[in-house]
């Protein structure tokens, strides 16, 4: 089953996807399918049901999707699960109860520090060769999502300064390595998604083949 197949098998409750989404994250999950998976859905509660469903039904029997969203309950392999990501109290409850995520995906308000809160308070807890994606960051240039052409207080330009950050080993120390430039490997930007790979060995050396 294709993504877009997973997509129009739901017949209860809207999910909205723009087009081009859906072979990216083919790209990027089809290793990820009927093989024991954590993903966290970060979504607003009337949209969750059916997203998760879509996601379930893509990644197979053996995932497990866990919508942080409003409600507290279990329906076969999705769990709903309402917490302040800012608590870490419920953080570790999250990761005591399911293991870390394999697998973000953050499609819920798109205001931008509600996305950035998420990010930080999520990143450090993926797993080693995991992604975390963000979905329709051209919000970053919407009034309506406090958003502006060049306004360094949205998602993207939050990561215009990750960029420098996954840099950090050759900064000459102006940037001190850290979390997120040992644990993320890459960043890809498309119009309108946001992916982050995460692997911790990275091998920086420059080699000459003499």
């Amino acid at each position: 089953m294709s993504l877009y197949d997973a997509f129009t098998s739901v017949k209860s409750g809207e999910i909205e996807k723009n087009v081009h989404f859906f072979s990216i994250y083919e790209r990027y999950l089809a290793s990820y399918r009927h093989r024991p998976c954590i993903l966290f859905l970060i979504i607003d509660e009337p949209h969750a049901q059916a997203q998760a469903k879509m996601w379930a039904r893509y990644l197979g029997a053996f995932s497990k999707i866990i919508c942080l969203t409003d409600g507290n309950r279990d329906e076969g392999q999705i769990a709903f699960r309402n917490g302040n990501l800012d608590d870490s109290t419920f953080k570790k409850q999250l990761i005591i109860e399911f293991g870390a995520p394999d697998i973000v995906i953050d499609d819920g308000s798109h205001l931008p520090e509600e996305t950035i809160s998420g990010f930080e308070n999520l990143n450090s807890i993926v797993k080693n060769n995991g992604l975390y994606f963000i979905e329709d960051t051209y919000t970053s240039y919407w009034d309506n999502y406090k958003g502006s052409l060049g306004e360094p207080r949205t998602i993207l330009g939050y990561t215009k300064d990750l960029i420098d950050e996954i840099h950090a080993h050759h900064t000459g120390q102006e940037i001190p390595p850290n979390a997120f430039s040992e644990n993320v490997q890459s960043i890809h930007i498309y119009d309108g998604l946001l992916v982050f790979e995460y692997g911790q060995y990275l091998d920086r050396r420059s080699i000459k083949n003499f």
